[in-house]
């Protein structure tokens, strides 16, 4: 069994500044942490902590330095990707020592959990709120994927790669995931096992996100999508063309991917005291 858990969209700045004016993301972050310490008896053993981007909302290097502080409470790896809102150097030279972290260029790394093959992907242009995967992220995936082996995979990244239906975050989600979709494809979907060993197990690969403060589930070439909800604020999913833009304070939360007896599961959670469990009568 290996256990991923999965925090996205951090937003943290250095008190006394706020995340959008209004969120202490750095006390919000101590809580998420203390609520997950907490929960350890329920939720764990965790084989590594997966943070899947917008660690910062400044890219500062006191704001990653924060970050580290409370992750490291958690006692176990830390595997991390930047989103829009960061930026690679601070993050590279304050999580220089992080499994696979690389010295210069995108942020793509892979890392085997026992079992578990987790391939991180760097989406961050720099300036933009959208996502895009470089041809050397792109290429590090294919390699990835096709020396993998027997094992399931973890793919991880920032910008979703499907559409969510909260349609401002949409308008800056990753804007070239068919160039992703035709990777999974070839080397995933229609790869023939005979030939390639380690390919053609779509039910073992599954596609990991934030960027959207929210639990959704979706599929890229036939492969599932679950993008996480944030440990500081929510968006809400409103189908309304007119629908407004901003953020809710709740609910936050995290998620659970667990690699079990030859199959996934990825739970949200929310970062909330619960009144039980009750028996039933």
């Amino acid at each position: 069994m290996t256990r991923v858990l999965h925090l996205t969209d951090l937003h943290v700045v250095e008190p006394p500044a706020r995340a959008s004016g209004r969120l202490d993301t750095a006390r919000l972050l101590t809580e998420a942490v203390d609520h997950l310490l907490e929960r350890r008896p329920m939720l764990g053993p965790w084989s590594a902590v997966l943070v899947t981007g917008d660690v910062s909302d400044d890219g500062s290097h006191a704001s990653y330095r924060i970050v580290r502080e409370q992750l490291e409470r958690l006692a176990v790896p830390i595997l991390m990707l930047p989103g829009n809102h960061d930026r690679r150097e601070p993050m590279r030279e304050v999580f220089a020592d992080l499994p696979g972290m690389p010295a210069e260029g995108p942020l793509d790394w892979t890392v085997d959990l026992g079992a578990l093959r987790v391939i991180g992907l760097d989406t961050l242009i720099e300036g933009e709120s959208g996502g895009a995967l470089q041809a050397g992220s792109l290429e590090h995936l294919r390699r990835s994927l096709s020396d993998a082996g027997e094992r399931p995979v973890l793919v991880a990244l920032h910008h979703p790669p499907i559409e969510t239906g909260i349609r401002f975050m949409d308008r800056i989600a990753l804007r070239d995931s068919e160039r992703l979709a035709a990777v999974l494809t070839d080397i995933v979907v229609r790869a023939d096992p005979a030939t390639r060993p380690g390919a053609g197990r779509g039910a073992n690969v599954r596609l990991v996100c934030g960027h959207v403060h929210a639990a959704i589930t979706g599929s890229l070439a036939g492969i599932t999508v679950c993008a996480a909800p944030s440990t500081c604020s929510a968006f809400a999913l409103d189908l309304r063309d007119d629908a407004p833009e901003g953020f809710m304070l709740e609910p936050r939360g995290f998620m659970v991917h667990d690699w079990r007896n030859g199959a996934f599961s990825s739970t949200a959670q929310s970062i909330v005291r619960h009144d039980g469990p009750h028996p039933f009568r």
